[in-house]
């Protein structure tokens, strides 16, 4: 549990508010640096208590007393936790989740399995976005719904008994989503469609660990797993209404529980109306910047954008490729609904969340670097509609996004205002700023390691391991300037296969490096330099 930011002496609390970061002058700030570090080192001495405090009394507590003999000690609700799954207090929130999975762990698949058939006939039916269940479909008063919900994070039940009232209805079914969201998310990671291979194993006795829950196996009778997911997706997507605002703890815990599961949920899911919903949610984070990083308490609106931030990232480390794909192929929809005047909106949203999906994009570049290396082309094509392509008319690719300059097979020429892309297909994808398109080249049989363009741009060199081959480019332009620019090779060289070449890393294979506008040198990762010229 992190609690940062809690003290129980009033002048360690003092001291920390008025540290907090303001637009006090440098000059004050350098003569408290000393101080600042004190009250840094305090705050982590008493967050380092209050972990301590919730492991043993929260965790490991329970364990002991039962040990110990203890037959009247009652374990913690899992409904009254999955209710405070996105609790508005942090520490709440932090609290229940911890004790939520370490009790779901304790019961194990048994008793998970119990949980699942007790709660799955409260679990709301969506198609797309409409409710079809019969109970959900009557209509309630918005102070009704307000109530509901303000119930949902107060009332406490022992045990699942058939509901008495509407209100109790609807509450149910809001901790049906939570708590069999949480299972699915974070114990269904290792669950096998239940065919003939999953059938041997049971029988041969296999014993490997697993957390099975009949419920969400993909050929399930019910299939919880995908209507699971369709009521996660109906809490993000759903348009704030009196009955479901935009801020509330319940859509904040379905973006948090997509986030956690998505490899689970994935194969239900439309992933581009999920990906567009949670950057439309984090759109203004940097608004928001200032309460989600001094400590000050967070809004409602703030605490969804951080969780839509957070669920954006585990998806993205998740499924890089499914991310990258499915984000370039929204680019390409709203760039021909751009060019035919009729703006989507998921055009809107796209452009409102450039910011996070770019932070996405260097994420995935940063943990990820093999993973992207597959889809540069993509990422090209995503950065470039992100980015603000003013800032590429004045300075380098390096100095506007320097993330994606770490790839060899990346090179960009200020003075033609030109990009080039190798691909893993041996493709090399051109891309003309000033025109604003782009041309595919079959350059290679494999993918693309190192491709540079000349000082002066006159020349593009690009080089593969798979065929041993480098090639020198140039690009003509039409007569008097007019009409689109012609890459054609016009020279290619035969060079030596690298030794071990699966050993070394795919990132550092190569590198190209022009000496002159004519003459380039190849450095491979054996430590060999070979000079061509053009």
């Amino acid at each position: 549990m992190s609690m940062s930011n809690a003290t129980f002496i009033p002048e360690q609390e003092f001291n920390r508010r008025m540290h907090r970061p303001s637009t006090r002058s440098s000059s004050s700030w350098a003569g408290d640096e000393e101080r600042a570090e004190q009250l840094a080192a305090q705050q982590q001495h008493i967050k380092q208590g209050w972990s301590l405090l919730a492991t043993l009394h929260c965790v490991l507590l329970p364990d002991k007393v039962v040990a110990a003999g203890a037959k009247s000690f009652k374990r913690p609700q899992v409904e009254m936790l999955a209710r405070r799954w996105q609790h508005h207090c942090l520490e709440v929130r932090e609290a229940a989740q911890a004790l939520l999975l370490a009790e779901l762990g304790r019961l194990g698949p048994k008793g998970r399995k119990g949980l699942v058939d007790n709660w799955a006939q409260y679990l709301p039916l969506y198609t797309h976005t409409e409710s079809i269940n019969p109970h959900a479909a009557h209509k309630e008063p918005a102070e009704k719904a307000a109530k509901a919900e303000e119930e949902f994070e107060e009332e406490e039940e022992e045990i699942v008994r058939k509901p008495s009232s509407l209100a109790e209805l609807k509450r149910k079914q809001t901790t049906a989503v939570v708590l069999l969201g949480v299972i699915g998310a974070e114990f269904g990671q290792d669950i096998t469609s239940e065919g003939a291979a999953g059938n041997k194993r049971r029988k041969d006795g296999d014993s490997r660990k697993s957390s099975v829950v009949e419920g969400f196996t993909l050929s399930a009778s019910n299939n919880l797993a995908r209507l699971t997911a369709l009521a996660l997706t109906h809490l993000l997507l759903s348009p704030p209404c009196a009955r479901l605002p935009a801020h509330t703890p319940l859509r904040r815990a379905a973006v948090d529980l997509l986030g956690r599961g998505f490899t689970v949920w994935e194969p239900y899911l439309d992933v581009s109306h999920v990906l567009l919903g949670l950057l439309e949610m984090c759109s203004d984070a940097d608004k928001l910047v200032p309460s989600m990083s001094y400590g000050l308490p967070l809004t409602a609106q703030a605490d969804s954008c951080r969780t839509a931030r957070h669920a954006l990232t585990l998806i993205a480390t998740a499924r890089p490729a499914a991310f990258i794909t499915t984000m370039a192929r929204e680019v390409a929809r709203c760039a021909a609904a751009q060019q035919s005047g009729q703006p989507s909106p998921a055009y809107h949203a796209l452009q409102k969340g450039r910011a996070e999906v770019l932070r996405g994009i260097e994420l995935l570049i940063d943990r990820m670097h093999n993973e992207v290396a597959e889809l540069l082309v993509e990422v090209m094509d995503i950065i470039l509609h992100c980015v603000d392509q003013s800032h590429l008319k004045s300075k380098g690719l390096n100095e506007v996004f320097p993330a994606i300059c770490r790839y060899n097979q990346v090179s960009h020429c200020p003075a033609t205002r030109r990009i080039a892309v190798g691909s893993h297909t041996g493709q090399l994808a051109m891309y003309e700023l000033r025109a604003g398109r782009c041309q595919s080249l079959a350059a290679h049989s494999g993918p693309v390691t190192a491709c540079a363009f000349s000082p002066d741009g006159r020349y593009l060199v690009s080089y593969a391991t798979a065929d041993n081959r480098l090639s020198f480019w140039q690009s003509t332009a039409g007569m008097f300037g007019l009409g689109a620019a012609q890459t054609r090779c016009v020279k290619c060289y035969s060079t030596a296969p690298m030794a071990d070449v699966a050993r070394l890393n795919p990132a550092r294979l190569a590198r190209l490096v022009w000496t002159n506008s004519r003459t380039v040198t190849l450095m491979l990762a054996d430590g060999s330099e070979t000079r061509f010229n053009v």
